[in-house]
């Protein structure tokens, strides 16, 4: 009993905080958090006013959303009501630790950053650009998600999901949102982030590592580096790099620092190796530290043809470098953004808001946010879930408490836990606007493009 009564003051606690941080219209925000929960997955915000959960009328929503995007702030760098929500959710965490990681990591925890695209590709009221998704370039808005892993398969919750414009791109984004995140919450010796093969270049590894955060992320298999300096002859111009090395020519690598195998259960074995100095050609003062994974079948034969190359980005007070074995379980974690994202947009309905108009960018905002919010609910009633099994249906009780199981019973549990629908106060009609007045027609936008 003692387990269901501190299952549900968590989840009391975390309601708490969120409706605190959410400002004007915090009813409605939270009880859309609810509905968007409770399920079905909605199609547009509309159709989620539609569930049985939520309380009020369809225009109630839209008015929250515009009350709440004209309480944004102009970037990110300024304090607004969505620091004050994201802070919450993290503090919060603070107070609720997550699982244990795998043993694999050792010490690392994992966040991961990575972007996705939102796609808007009717409208014209809107300012949009060219977004690189799963189905290629198609015009829409970029979002930047940073994310920790918290839990096996999909629980990677999303830290922060920020919408950014058709101009900036999701390197210098990233890299600024790294920046703010680390002057607000600081950023621990044993965090690190893992990225795909994008952001290992100089252009995002030096603001990030300027912030103290190690990062370990994918590089491509033809990509170059580069062994120290040799010592100073005392003649001409001091060397800046030492020898080229090919990750794609076998022939050009230096000897191997550190080496680990290991079995797999199928048979298999994946083979990993460390170099533990190397350089890129725009960075060459930095140290790098590189790592080449090869998984092998049961038969011996290599199951890609190309190994995987990571690199670690070290920072000035490193306790300790990844281990072979740590490095190649850290990258793995990063895979599990892509099952959370997936979850985002067609379970919750990340992006099912097609806003227009000039506040529609912020809307948008607005909007990914809640979804963004609702996901943490679920990772909440996990607890729940867990201290009431013998309440739930057999065929759950032997399944996984994935995201998608947990939201098909949040319903009961948030009833359970004694959540009421809310009872909103009727306001009466509204006088409508003034006899005569003219709407001029929203502005039309092309789709950007940006020059190389």
């Amino acid at each position: 009993m003692k387990k269901e009564n501190a299952s549900t003051k968590s989840v009391q606690e975390f309601r708490d905080a969120v409706v605190a941080s959410l400002g004007a219209g915090s009813a409605v925000l939270l009880n859309t958090i609810d509905a968007l929960v409770a399920g079905p997955r909605p199609g547009s915000p509309v159709e989620l006013t539609l569930s049985a959960l939520f309380a009020y009328d369809w225009s109630s929503l839209y008015q929250a959303l515009r009350r709440a995007e004209e309480q944004l702030a102009g970037s990110i760098a300024e304090d607004d009501w969505l620091r004050e929500l994201r802070a919450a959710r993290l503090n919060w965490l603070k107070d609720h630790p997550a699982d244990s990681p795998r043993k694999e990591l050792g010490p690392w925890r994992v966040r991961i950053l990575d972007a996705s695209n939102y796609d808007r590709p009717k409208t014209r009221t809107v300012q949009v650009g060219y977004v690189h998704g799963a189905e290629g370039m198609k015009p829409g808005h970029g979002l930047s998600l940073l994310s920790q892993r918290v839990g096996e398969g999909s629980w990677t919750l999303p830290l922060e999901l920020a919408w950014f414009s058709p101009q900036s791109d999701p390197l210098s984004f990233g890299a600024a949102q790294i920046e703010q995140f680390v002057k607000q919450h600081g950023w621990l010796p044993e965090q690190v982030l893992a990225v795909d093969a994008q952001y290992t270049v100089a252009s995002f590894l030096k603001p990030v590592h300027e912030c103290g955060v190690p990062l370990l992320g994918r590089v491509r298999n033809n990509r170059c580096c580069y062994l120290p300096p040799p010592e100073y002859s005392g003649f001409g111009r001091p060397a800046v790099r030492g020898r080229k090395i090919k990750l794609n020519d076998a022939r050009t690598l230096p000897p191997i620092d550190a080496r680990a195998e290991w079995e797999l259960e199928g048979g298999g074995r994946i083979e990993v190796s460390r170099w533990d100095d190397l350089r890129v050609k725009q960075w060459p003062p930095q140290k790098l530290i590189l790592y080449r994974v090869i998984e092998y079948n049961a038969d011996g034969q290599r199951r890609y043809k190309r190994p995987l190359w990571l690199i670690f980005v070290p920072t000035a007070v490193q306790f300790e470098l990844p281990t072979p074995r740590q490095a190649e379980a850290i990258y793995d974690e990063r895979f599990s953004i892509e099952h959370s994202i997936r979850f985002l947009k067609g379970e919750l309905g990340a992006t099912c808001g097609q806003f227009n108009g000039l506040a529609a960018e912020g809307r948008v905002q607005v909007w990914v946010e809640l979804v963004a919010t609702a996901f943490w609910l679920l990772w909440v009633l996990r607890d729940l879930a867990k201290a009431n099994t013998e309440k739930l249906p057999g065929w759950w009780r032997s399944g996984k408490l994935t995201p998608g199981a947990v939201k098909k019973v949040a319903a009961g549990l948030l009833m359970g836990f004694g959540w009421s629908k809310p009872q909103p106060k009727a306001r009466g009609k509204s006088a409508g606007r003034v006899v005569g007045t003219k709407i001029e027609p929203r502005k039309r936008f092309k789709v950007y493009r940006k020059t190389a």
